[in-house]
């Protein structure tokens, strides 16, 4: 090849192209790059900053500036062992417990999910079988972008 002559550009596959993973990928950056060609990733696209505001208080439940920047990027991101989708989130059903349910995990067994409590942008993981709640990360960004690609990788 001569010199100065540009590499010929990649072609883009059709998923690069989807708007949804576009904007998955302008917001947690690090995640992508590790999951953008697994098959079974499916993201939706954001939603409104007045249906998240609509959300919240059909909920009752005030959410993170993380986790609303990211609901309005995307609304949902599900591949095999995870899921949060907006149109999901719910209270806990635990006496006592004003948590949120943001999604599912399966790092130990089907069923466990994702929690988020009032007033706390961190993300905890609750395992269905024993009640065990634990801090995942200190917000739903660094969640993905950092704490889940550990589990994805990790041996």
């Amino acid at each position: 090849m001569p010199e100065n002559t540009p590499a010929p550009s990649p072609v883009a596959s059709p998923l690069s192209a989807d708007p949804a993973r576009q904007a998955l990928r302008g917001i947690l950056p690090e995640f992508y790059a590790a999951v953008n060609e697994f098959e079974d990733l499916k993201v939706e696209p954001g939603l409104s900053a007045e249906a998240v505001t609509a959300l919240e208080a059909r909920l009752d439940f005030s959410f993170s500036k993380e986790l609303k920047e990211l609901l309005v990027h995307c609304a949902a991101i599900s591949m095999a062992g995870l899921s949060v989708k907006a149109a999901e989130f719910g209270p806990i059903v635990m006496p006592g417990s004003d948590a949120l349910i943001i999604g599912e995990f399966y790092l130990h067994n089907p069923g466990d999910r994702l929690l988020m409590l009032p007033d706390d942008p961190s993300v905890y993981y609750l395992e269905q079988r024993n009640g065990a709640i634990t801090k995942m990360a200190d917000d739903i960004i660094n969640f993905f972008n950092r704490t889940l690609l550990k589990y994805l990788y990790s041996e």
